[in-house]
């Protein structure tokens, strides 16, 4: 990812509910690494939107995603004070 994306990633972000509130980058993360964690939970909450359908029709994408979950939350939980959050 480049500058420029990352920009637009960060600039576009939204908090979705049920989700945790990113909106603030930490000081841990570059730009484009904070930019890169948005696309990830912006790919979670989209697959999120279809659980029902990747249980069952694509279980194999549903354990891949519970494993890209799996890797969002420990780097959250590393950069993000999740009480606050």
């Amino acid at each position: 990812m480049k500058k420029k994306e990352a920009d637009m990633v960060i600039k576009n972000y939204k908090p979705h509910l049920g989700f945790y509130d990113l909106s603030e980058k930490p000081k841990t993360l570059t730009k484009i690494e904070y930019a890169k964690v948005l696309k990830i939970q912006e790919f979670l909450f989209e697959q999120f939107v279809h659980t029902a359908y990747l249980k069952e029709y694509a279980s194999i994408q549903y354990e891949k995603d519970k494993q890209i979950s799996a890797n969002y939350q420990s780097i959250v939980k590393e950069h993000w004070d999740i009480n606050k959050l």
